[in-house]
This record gives structure tokens, C-alpha cells and sequence, in this order.
């Protein structure tokens, strides 16, 4: 199933992008989508808590977070707030596909920080392949835009 999520959410990405881009290549605040993303975040998150019957557990719920993942869990949320923001700054400034394309560099940061924060190695030989492609591929944008 991990696959069918990981391609869905690249579906609901591509699709956000390519609708935000002339939103925000039109002058439209990024501060400003970026809060109506998070409110609708948010009240996604309460309708789907209500309708699995788990809103009222969600203090209990929250409490099953070890102390220890407390951090953890704010430095998380806090950089994924703050990824979005960045994203839609970028797509303003320039446009969807270029944006989507630098930023696919990120599983690089995430094999960096998981090794960093956890010293944890999360490739193979072929992730490794798949990964140097992918920035590979980012490196011909970036000379392309030169």
C-alpha cells in the first residue's frame, strides 16, 4: 500500500502545483495560500478525525507520543510548514515545473538528515542509482536556466 499512497500524494502534488502556479505568478500572496493551505489542512484533519470517531481521543491520542518524540514531532511539523511556504515563494518566483524539479532533490536531505539526526542509512546500490539520477537530472535544470 506504501506505494499507492507515495504515487497518490505525487498525484495531489503535481495537481496543487500546476493550479497554484498561475495563482501565484499573478501576484497572489504565498503568505496568503500558504495560511489557506494550512486552515484547510486543518479542517481536513478535524473532518477526518470526526468521521473515524477519533476526535474525542485526540488529547489521549497525542499523549502516545513518547516524551522523547516530542521534539521530534514539532521540529517536523514546523519544517514541513515551513517546506510549503518555501514551495509556493519558489512557484511564484518562477514557475510549477522548475519549482517540482529542484525540489526533488529533497531525498537527498533525507538521506543526509536521517543519517545526521539518527545515523541511520536508508540505500542500497539501487536507491543510491535511482537517487544520483534524480540529482543528475536536477543538475541539467539548474545549467539549463543559466
Amino acid at each position: 500500500m506504501w506505494v499507492i499512497y507515495a504515487i497518490t500524494a505525487s498525484l495531489c502534488w503535481g495537481m496543487s502545483y500546476a493550479a497554484s502556479g498561475p495563482i501565484l505568478r499573478s501576484g497572489f500572496s504565498p503568505l496568503v495560500f500558504f495560511f489557506g493551505y494550512s486552515l484547510l489542512g486543518m479542517i481536513g484533519g478535524c473532518v477526518a478525525l470526526l468521521v473515524s470517531g477519533r476526535f474525542s481521543e485526540i488529547w489521549k491520542l497525542a499523549s502516545t507520543l513518547p516524551a522523547s518524540h516530542l521534539g521530534w514531532f514539532l521540529f517536523s511539523l514546523a519544517g514541513a510548514a515551513l517546506g510549503a511556504y518555501l514551495t509556493y515563494l519558489a512557484i511564484g518566483a518562477k514557475n510549477p515545473t522548475l519549482a517540482a524539479f529542484i525540489e526533488i532533490s529533497y531525498p537527498l536531505f533525507v538521506l543526509l538528515f536521517a543519517w545526521v539526526f539518527f545515523r541511520e542509512v536508508q540505500v542500497n546500490a539501487m536507491t543510491l542509482a535511482g537517487g544520483l539520477l534524480v540529482m543528475g537530472g536536477v543538475a541539467v535544470i539548474l545549467a539549463g536556466q543559466r
